[in-house]
């Protein structure tokens, strides 16, 4: 089986994937953004019978988040927040019309985010190597997922 964690991002560069296979963690990040990560689904993905997928899908946050700053400034954080919960839910919503397991996860119920230290960690205990670096947040953030997936299959529809 394999194990996918993604987490999805409206901004540049901010949109990744982990990919747990064989005891070996591997990662993507689409600086394309959806559309790349579309042209991934239908050229590279694993067959929907082999793997599990784990979304963070910041639709599920049914909340006003920072409202500090000026009027403009908290207009703008908002925008962004509704960008990135039409990206996640687009992201679950194209994967379960496809076919694939997945695994809706909110930002809450995924947890607090590690640092490099704390991933690294947990891949060691889990025997898992990994073959590139995850020096950032949102690849740190995927392989915590592809680990919610592996550790909970059950909770795929």
């Amino acid at each position: 089986m394999i194990y996918i964690g993604i987490d999805p991002a409206f901004r540049q560069n901010g949109f990744a994937l982990a990919m747990i296979q064989d005891k070996t963690i591997s990662y993507i990040q689409f600086k394309g953004g959806f559309i790349e990560f579309c042209r991934w689904l239908v050229q590279s993905a694993p067959e929907q019978t082999k793997c599990i997928i784990c979304v963070e899908n910041s639709n599920l946050t049914n909340k006003s988040f920072d409202m500090r700053g000026s009027r403009l400034v908290v207009a703008r954080k908002s925008r962004d927040v509704g960008k990135n919960q039409a990206t996640s839910q687009y992201v679950v919503d194209i994967l379960k019309d496809m076919g694939y397991k997945v695994i809706d996860m909110s930002p809450k119920n995924k947890g607090v985010k590690w640092n490099s230290t704390s991933l690294a960690r947990v891949l060691k205990s889990e025997g898992i190597s990994q073959n590139e670096s995850s020096q950032n947040q949102d690849k740190r953030d995927a392989a915590k997922l592809a680990l919610i997936a592996m550790k909970k299959p059950y909770l795929a529809r």
